[in-house]
Formats: structure tokens, C-alpha cells, sequence
């Protein structure tokens, strides 16, 4: 909303504006000046209360509140449309009055003309624009209208009788009619109403111009004439232009819209001719036809098939109405045309006859040999006499296009050799008239496609070996910090995503080898699927911005999730957001290159012929963006003779290496491009990462978790002999950390139920991940009877006392606690430790040390210098 501030009342009145009312007098304002463009909300208390001013805006139209009383009215909303008569404020309470030509909604402008034969002007803020009566239509003196003259004629002219139907005279043709006919598509109801209204134009010619210019100023009469057609309506005159609508009117009732007329002949008089000629069953058939091709175009809108029917849909309703399937429908048409002209534009399929008088003098015999190389036969094609050297190359050239080729290896069989009989004859019929070669084209690209697949295979081999080497030296190495872990871990990352490039080589390498890759058949190379992976990952990300953007907007549900957009594979719902990588390139880097190859020697004319050429920046960009073939060419060719004499032009190259790439793989539109990407999504491998179970162990790698040190193997295998578990025993344990205890229980024992324990919420992740069920409490806590205890506490404070004394609590008689103990509560003198000592003797219970190095070990998860020992407590009973 613009909200216009009054003007100057302390400054001397003019005698264009006698009134000026002050805000802070009590005279009432002056009246509205246009009522009809001054809307006033007398029920509102303010102007927060008036309607939205959007609602009265089209490209036509603007408006300007002024919420307090001004020199035009009391406080109202000035509604400004194109073609009204306004006064724009200039300075010192001075106005000039002109017409309305433009309107900007963006900057909140409007133009206004000051000459009825200009259609220039100038830009005025919209508070600056005041309303203006419109000037009433000059008179010629003592002028009556039209009607009271025809009525008066009438009444002195009529017979004794009286007037017919018949003789009535015509009510002449205004451009209202016209405008009426337009919005009914120039039908009228019936042939008769259609012939009426013809003659009624016919004979308004100039009764209509008249009308036409009184009652539109010039720039008006220019933007109709134009709209209508007219090509030359900017530079004709008032009085052309209004001649040219009415011609325009008239050809509104041809009804196929061309009149052909000869010398000497006028269009008028041939319009007028073509148009009674026309019956009532020709007028008919030709609306009969229209409404066949409406019916035509809403069912192609429905559903478009070809390339029209797309067209219509588009300009109508724009590419995002197409459906998903109507979109690959849409690209698989254009994707196939193209193709069709490019391959028209390739090798002839004919090999056309021989030219030279030479050849039909020369005598050809056909010889059967053979090729010891490949071990098939030959047919020979031997001339009977010497030939120019320009005829020779000739003749060699249709032998290379018809799959032959010339040798002299061996002098007896010298002459243009084929791998098959029927070629050697298609040669000899040139004598003759044009060969066709279809066949053999086809089955030189099959070769080609074999040959593709074959590398494409060998290449996805490699590629697949290393990443498989790489991914297991990487689990070899060390990985006992956070750093360490993390590196490997981008290491192993790469080499995955690298397995599934290969992976996705070898299904297209195979659907290549069985002809099935329609849009893919030039891939060559990895770094084809390489640029095909980023612009769907590029479309991906441009789909889910839209998205956001919409959800900004409140266009979506409120329970939208973005993660989980983020979260979700690539699809052929992002194909509709693929961008074809047309070079963009920095404005700096390209005028800068452009600058240093102007005084190279050989570089000169090129950069002198892209500089004529270099487009201009949008507004708020500084990047240069080339679409056409020939510029791209100019810059590739300048970029690569710049590097050749050692000018950086690196940033520009790699810009074109994008483009370049998906050109060489015969993809080059947007539309080859999406018809591809569709092509390539059920071939493209997805990346298989690390086993989820190592990536949550990896995240525990320099982690503080206090009294976390998982029991290395070769103590669990020493603990599980101790424990002599039984089918059917009960086995707990109470602190299980990672799982590694547990695991092995259930694959010695797999009879026996265990129950795992563990108070950490990141190690019960882990756990999780393992697929092993595990109680998130905390032990000390726990209650319960087992047949067998196998455990490794925490050792932090004696914490290992308290665990096996309360773990003894859960065995059920006859039960067997096996637990990994420090060495601080068998060597101290606190009275905890030493009433562990005495309570575990009293129980009979033993110990076994374990080696000084048992938890340091390089196969530790943590290592740690605690020196420990096994402790083994039977509980008496059965």
C-alpha cells in the first residue's frame, strides 16, 4: 500500500487550485474529482479497516490510498488505470496533465504522457498522481447525434404506408460490437446475424474511423492496432492506425482468415467480395470444423501426445501442470525427433553411384580369398586396369562405406577386400546405380555399443577390485582414536561410493551390450554416469528447496518433515528439477581471460570475436551464462589455445567440462537429458556403506565412557571354559557394554537364554544395532535368579566389589559367577577391599590372573595398563 502525504496548504494557492483545504481547518474537503476512481469506505474507522488493495490490481491497474482529506476529496483509494486522464505533481504545487501509458506494479510507478501523438513519458511515484476529469469530446457546432438525424430523415422520407422492416436504415457498427464479437470468438448465433453485421461494417467505414478517433488518443489507437496485428501500428500515424482497425474488423469475418487479391484489385473490395460469397452451409461447415479442433485441442490439453499437443499444455498452463508421466512423455517425443535429426544430419544410409568415366571403362572381377589374421573369408573386388589417383580415392572411399577396405599385402589378391559376399556385390552395382548400406551402418553401431561394453565391463572390474582392496586395507589399519577412526572412515566412504559406480558400469555396460540403452548409448566413460550422479543430486536439492519454499508459504501441512525429504533416495520426482549444465561462468574470470588473450599472437581475432559476443550479467548476478553451440564452441577453443600458450584459463575449462562431458555422451538438451536420467535410475547402484554395527562402535572410539573396556576375545573364550554352561542354564550379564560377552554366549550356547544389562544409553545403541535385546537399567538395582554369571564391571573406585557381591545375590543355587576383577581389591588394605577378601575366601571362591597385558593388547577395543584377574564363585546348593 502507498500512502500519499498531503500536499504543501501553507504555500500561496494557484488559480488551478482555488480550494485548498488546511487538515486542521474545519471546512469540510473539496469534492471527489473522479467518483469513479475514488472509492471511499465511510464504515471504516480507518484506513487499516479498508479491503486489501491487491484485490483491484491487474496489469492494468494500480492504486494509491490517501487515508487522510486532500486537494482531490476526503481520505479514499485512488484507483489508476492505463488510458486514464491524471495530473502529476511536479514541484511547487505545480501539476501537468497527460495520459496513463504504464504501470509498474514491482517499483510502484506509473508512466504518464504529456501529448496525445507521444507514446513517451515519464515514471511518477504513484503518490505523486492526482485524478483529472476527462476532457469532454469536442462538437462541432450545433451537432445533433446520429439517431435523431436517422429518426428525423425517416419521419420526412416515409411513405404513405409507413416503413417496412426492410427499409429501415442499418444502426451503424461501433467498436463495442467489435469488442463483443471478440469475446465470442467471431461467432454470431446464426448465418444471418453474421451477414447482418458484415454489411453493417461494410457500410460504417467511416462512421467507425470517426468514432475511433474521437474517441481514442494515439498511443491507444497504437497498442490496439498492434494487439490486432498490425506489425507497423509504432510508426503509422493516428489516422493510419484507425484505418488498419477497421480493416482489422473487417477480416474478422473471414472465416479463414486470408484474402488473396490480384493487381489493381483492392483488399476492401476482395474482403468484401470473398465474404457474401460465403452460403450458409460453407458458414456452417467451417464452425462445424472449429468445434472438431477445440474438442481436438481440450483432449490433447487432457492428455498430449505429440509434440503440438505438448505446446498448447505448455503455453497454456505452464511445464509444472504436466504430470510425471506426462513429462516423460513429453521428453521422450523431444528426445526422439532430435535424434532423428541428428542422425538425418549423420552418414548418408546410401552410397551413391559412381561419378567418374573412368570407372565404367575399367573392368571388375570379384575373387574369393582369405584373411589369415581373423580366419574368415575374403572377397576380393579387383580392377582390370590402373586408375587416376582421384578415382582411386574415390573408389577406396565407397569401399571404406560399404565396410571394405583396399590391400595390396599379398600382389595376387591386391584389390578392395570384404568380410562378405554381398558387399563385395554392392560395390560392383555402382556401376550401376546407389547402394544401400542401412545394414551395415546398423551393424557398425552394434559393434561400437559391444566394443563400449566390453571397456565399460573391464573398466567396472578394475574399479570394483581396488575399491574391495581399499576397503580392506582400511579396516586393517589402526583405529584406536576418534581421528584415526574418522579417516578411515572417509576412506572406506569413497571406496564404496566408487564400488557403486562400478556396480551401476557394469548394468549399463550390459543393457549397452543388449541394445536396450536407447538414451544411454553414449555413455563411454565414468565420468558420463559421474556428471549424470551430480545433476540428480543437484535436482534432488532443488526439489527440496521448492519445497521449503512452499512450506514458508504455508502451501503445506504443518506436520511437513524436511528431514525426512532429505532422507529419501533419489526418485524420478526429482527429474522434473534437472537443469541441463549450460557453462556459467564468473563475469570476472571470462572478461578477465578474454582481457589476456586480446595481445597473444594467434589469439588475438578469437578473443576479439567472443569479447562482440559476451552477453551482459542478469541484474544482481555475475555470472555469464552461454546456451548456443557456437558461442560455447568459442569460448572451449579460446580456453584450450590460452592453455597452450601458457595462459591460466583453468576455472573457465572446468566450467565446460560439465557440458562437455554429457555432449560427448550424445545427450544434448534438457530434454535428452531427463529421458536419460530416467533411463539410468534403474541401473544406478546404491552406495553400501559400513555394517551399521561397526559404524555405532566406531562412534564410541574417544567417547568418555567411564569404566568401558570391552573384554578382548581371548579373555571372553577363558571366561566361557570357567563358566561351564549347560543347555538350559539361566546366564546374565549384568554389564554387557558392547555386546562382545553376549555375542559369544549365544554362539557356544545356544541353548541357553541369557539376559543383558546395560545403565549406558549410548552403549545400548550399539547393543541395538546388534540386534541383541538388552535391559537399559541399572544393575545394582536388579533382581533376579540365574543358573550362570559371566561379567566384566567397571573397576573405577572398587566399583567391582559392589557388582560381584550383588551379582552373587542373583545366582541360584548351584549357580557359578565368573567376573574380570582388577588386582586393586587383592592388594589394598581399605576395609572394603579387605572385607571382599575375607567374604570371597569364606566362599570358597578362587582367582586366576591374567596376563599384564591382557586389556592392552592390539586387539582391544580400549586399551588399558589395569592389570586384572578371573574370579570364579560357586554358590552352594542344588
Amino acid at each position: 500500500m502507498q500512502t500519499q502525504r498531503t500536499l504543501d496548504f501553507d504555500a500561496l494557492p494557484t488559480a488551478k487550485e482555488p480550494e485548498q483545504v488546511a487538515t486542521d481547518t474545519s471546512l469540510p474537503p473539496p469534492p471527489l474529482v473522479r467518483p469513479d476512481r475514488q472509492i471511499v469506505y465511510p464504515d471504516a474507522r480507518t484506513h487499516y479497516d479498508w479491503p486489501p488493495a491487491t484485490e483491484l490490481h491487474d496489469r492494468d491497474t494500480i492504486t494509491v490510498d490517501r487515508i487522510v482529506d486532500d486537494i482531490d476529496g476526503p481520505a479514499h483509494r485512488f484507483v489508476i488505470k492505463r488510458g486514464d486522464t491524471v495530473e502529476a505533481y511536479m514541484a511547487n504545487n505545480k501539476f501537468h496533465t497527460g495520459q496513463v501509458i504504464g504501470i509498474s506494479h514491482a517499483e510502484q510507478k506509473v508512466r504518464v504522457a504529456w501529448s496525445e501523438d507521444s507514446d513517451r513519458g515519464g515514471w511518477w511515484n504513484v503518490g505523486a498522481i492526482y485524478p483529472a476529469a476527462e476532457p469532454e469530446p469536442e462538437r462541432t457546432a450545433n451537432a445533433r447525434p446520429l439517431s435523431q438525424i436517422v429518426e428525423q430523415a425517416s419521419a420526412e422520407n416515409a411513405p404513405p404506408g409507413g416503413w417496412s422492416d426492410c427499409d429501415r436504415v442499418p444502426v451503424p457498427y461501433t467498436f463495442d460490437d467489435f469488442k463483443e464479437l471478440a469475446k465470442h470468438s467471431g461467432r454470431h448465433d446464426s448465418f444471418a446475424a453474421y451477414r447482418a453485421d458484415f454489411e453493417r461494417v461494410a457500410s460504417s467505414h467511416e462512421l467507425i474511423v470517426a468514432e475511433l478517433l474521437q474517441r481514442f488518443k494515439a498511443p491507444q489507437l497504437k497498442r490496439i492496432a498492434a494487439h490486432l496485428g498490425d506489425w507497423a501500428a509504432n510508426r503509422n500515424t493516428k489516422a493510419d492506425n484507425a484505418e488498419s482497425i477497421y480493416r482489422k474488423m473487417l477480416g474478422a469475418f473471414v472465416l479463414d482468415g486470408s484474402v488473396s487479391y490480384g493487381m489493381g484489385e483492392r483488399y476492401e473490395d476482395a474482403l468484401v467480395k470473398k465474404v457474401r460469397a460465403v452460403t450458409e452451409e460453407s458458414w456452417a461447415a467451417h464452425f462445424q470444423s472449429v468445434d472438431a479442433a477445440r474438442k481436438e485441442r481440450e483432449a490433447a490439453l487432457a492428455d498430449p501426445h505429440t509434440l503440438a499437443d505438448f505446446a498448447a499444455v505448455i503455453r497454456d498452463r505452464g511445464e509444472n501442470a504436466l504430470t510425471v508421466e506426462q513429462l516423460a512423455r513429453w521428453d521422450a517425443v523431444h528426445a526422439d525427433l532430435t535424434r532423428e535429426r541428428r542422425a538425418e544430419s549423420g552418414p548418408s544410409a546410401t552410397v551413391s553411384q559412381f561419378e567418374s568415366s573412368e570407372a565404367y571403362e575399367t573392368e571388375f572381377t570379384v575373387k574369393k580369398g582369405y584373411h589369415e589374421k581373423r580366419q574368415c573369408p575374403l572377397w576380393i573386388v579387383q580392377l582390370g586396369s590402373r586408375v587416376e589417383p582421384s578415382t582411386f580415392r574415390k573408389l577406396k572411399s565407397k569401399a571404406k562405406a560399404l565396410g571394405g577396405w583396399y590391400s595390396s599385402f599379398k600382389k595376387a589378391d591386391a584389390g578392395f577386400q570384404f568380410i562378405s559376399e554381398d558387399a563385395a556385390t554392392r560395390f560392383t552395382s555402382l556401376l550401376t546405380g546407389d547402394a544401400d548400406r542401412k545394414d551395415i551402418l546398423a551393424a557398425r553401431k552394434e559393434r561400437k555399443e559391444q566394443t563400449t561394453a566390453q571397456r565399460l565391463h573391464e573398466l567396472a572390474a578394475d574399479m570394483l577390485r581396488r575399491s574391495e582392496e581399499t576397503i580392506e586395507r582400511s579396516h586393517e589399519s589402526l583405529q584406536n582414536t576418534a581421528r584415526r577412526a574418522d579417516i578411515q572412515a572417509g576412506v572406506r566412504g569413497r571406496a564404496y561410493a566408487e564400488a557403486a559406480l562400478a556396480r551401476s558400469l557394469h548394468s549399463v555396460a550390459d543393457a549397452l551390450s543388449r541394445g536396450e540403452a536407447k538414451y544411454l548409448d553414449g555413455i563411454k566413460h565414468r565420468t558420463h554416469l559421474e556428471e549424470l550422479d551430480r545433476v540428480l543430486v543437484l535436482a534432488k536439492w532443488a526439489r527440496i528447496r521448492s519445497l521449503q519454499e512452499k512450506h514458508r508459504a504455508g502451501e503445506l501441512a504443518y506436520a511437513f518433515r524436511i528431514d525426512e525429504e532429505e532422507a529419501k533416495p533419489i526418485s524420478t520426482d526429482d527429474i522434473r528439477f534437472a537443469e541441463y549444465p549450460y557453462p556459467s561462468f564468473a563475469a570476472r574470470n571470462l572478461v578477465n581471460l578474454v582481457h589476456r588473450c586480446r595481445d597473444t599472437r594467434g589469439l588475438k581475432q578469437l578473443s576479439a570475436k567472443l569479447a562482440k559476443r559476451l552477453p551482459r550479467a542478469p541484474e544482481g548476478s555475475d555470472f555469464l551464462t552461454f546456451r548456443h553451440d557456437y558461442e560455447i564452441d568459442l569460448v572451449a577453443d579460446l580456453a584450450a589455445r590460452a592453455k597452450a600458450a601458457a595462459i591460466d584459463s583453468s576455472r573457465v575449462s572446468e566450467e565446460l567440462a560439465h557440458y562437455q562431458r554429457l555432449q560427448r555422451a550424445n545427450i544434448g538438451d534438457i530434454h535428452e537429458l531427463r529421458a536419460a536420467l530416467r533411463e539410468y535410475l534403474p541401473h544406478k547402484a546404491s552406495v553400501r556403506g559400513d555394517d551399521p554395527v561397526l559404524v555405532a562402535q566406531r562412534e564410541l572410539i574417544g567417547k568418555q565412557l567411564p569404566g568401558f573396556f570391552p573384554t578382548p576375545q581371548v579373555v571372553i573364550d577363558q571366561m566361557l571354559e570357567l563358566a561351564e554352561i549347560q543347555p538350559g542354564h539361566a546366564v546374565l550379564e549384568p554389564s554387557c557394554g558392547k555386546g562382545d560377552i553376549v555375542t559369544a554366549l549365544k554362539q557356544s550356547h545356544p541353548q541357553s537364554p541369557v539376559t543383558a544389562i546395560e545403565q549406558n544409553r549410548t552403549l545400548a545403541d550399539v547393543l541395538a544395532a546388534k540386534g541383541i535385546d538388552a535391559e537399559l537399567a541399572d544393575f545394582l538395582e536388579h533382581s533376579g535368579s540365574y543358573d550362570r554369571i559371566v561379567m566384566n564391571p567397571p573397576f573405577e573406585s572398587l566399583a567391582d566389589i559392589a557388582h560381584v557381591r550383588h551379582a552373587f545375590n542373583c545366582l541360584a543355587p548351584g549357580g557359578r559367577l565368573v567376573s574380570v576383577m582388577s588386582e586393586s581389591p587383592f592388594f589394598r588394605s581399605d576395609k572394603k577391599s579387605v572385607e571382599f577378601q575375607r567374604w570371597l575366601g569364606s566362599l570358597g571362591g578362587y582367582t586366576l590372573k591374567l596376563p599384564e597385558n591382557a586389556f592392552a593388547g592390539a586387539d582391544a577395543f580400549r586399551q588399558t595398563g589395569v592389570r586384572t584377574r578371573l574370579v570364579v564363585i560357586d554358590r552352594a546348593g542344588h
